[in-house]
């Protein structure tokens, strides 16, 4: 298999609502706030995106305003 060089993080979120664990998978180039909705319950999330200077992401799960 070849590697093309891109690729994806994987990220275990809590859902502020629910409460079930869900994962979400972010590509290289996402950051900032997104709204996403729980797998689970559908009822939406806030979702913040930030990156050290390696890259790796630092994710907050908040309930959408």
């Amino acid at each position: 298999m070849e590697h093309d060089g891109y690729w994806s993080d994987t990220i275990e979120v809590q859902c502020p609502y629910c409460g079930e664990h869900v994962e979400i998978v972010l590509e290289p180039d996402v950051w900032g706030t997104l709204v996403q909705d729980c797998e689970v319950c559908c009822n939406p999330w806030q979702v913040t995106v930030t990156r050290d200077r390696y890259g790796d992401p630092a994710v907050r799960v908040e309930r959408a305003q």
